[in-house]
């Protein structure tokens, strides 16, 4: 088969939510919680709404530093990340499916997480085994949410990577698949939950390996 560049997602897709989960929805209502003095289902009400005011679409969504501000907390973002670390796993099929494609295509992460966010879940979870040629942070690196097919044209002219030549997978049906089909870009939506279907869904990573390469050669059985 002919060499690919293969495009991952991190969060939901390479690395489980054990991690997020415990730093935006456990960790962070917590501190507000002490500050504020008010019980943690108070603090998770709070700050659960506060989030979605920002919107997932916005870069401070995704920047600790920015929520350590905006709620005065004690200590820093980077203790909070550190903290957590210890929660970051791959989900099990991930380093199988890696080992798998390393020698026939070549890989690269393109994350919402920023940069210190990322650099914690790629370090600790022996992601940085395998030889990515590029670990993208949208927000750290570009200043852009990816979200829309205008990012990831972007990527791939900064890259100099033709969209034609790459496939993607993530697990947020219109980040990871509407918007990078827009771009023109080979994509599926990773639906762990298995629910969903369709030519473009699959349920875990050798799943898309096998769709998106044919089940032949180069594709993980």
């Amino acid at each position: 088969m002919k060499r690919c560049v293969i495009s991952f997602d991190l969060d939901g897709t390479l690395v489980d939510h054990g991690f997020s989960t415990a730093v935006w929805r456990e960790a962070i209502p917590t501190l507000v919680a002490r500050k504020e003095r008010l019980s943690l289902e108070e603090a998770k009400a709070w700050v659960y709404e506060q989030y979605d005011q920002v919107g997932e679409g916005s870069l401070e969504w995704y920047d600790l530093a920015y929520w350590h501000r905006r709620f005065g907390l004690d200590g820093t973002w980077l203790q909070t990340l550190q903290a957590h670390r210890h929660l970051i796993r791959l989900f099990p099929e991930v380093k199988g499916v890696l080992e798998e494609l390393r020698p026939l295509h070549d890989l690269i992460i393109l994350s919402n997480a920023s940069r210190p966010f990322l650099e914690e879940e790629f370090c600790h979870s022996g992601l940085q085994e395998f030889p990515f040629l590029h670990v993208v942070s949208a927000t750290s690196d570009l200043g852009m949410v990816k979200k829309t097919s205008s990012f990831y044209r972007e990527v791939c002219r900064r890259l100099g990577l033709d969209p034609s030549g790459l496939i993607h997978v993530g697990d947020h049906e219109e980040f990871d698949y509407q918007a990078p089909t827009q771009a023109g870009i080979r994509s599926y939506f990773l639906d762990r939950s298995g629910r969903g279907s369709g030519e473009h869904v699959v349920r875990d990573l050798r799943h898309f390996a096998r769709k998106a390469l044919g089940g032949g050669k180069g594709a993980p059985r």
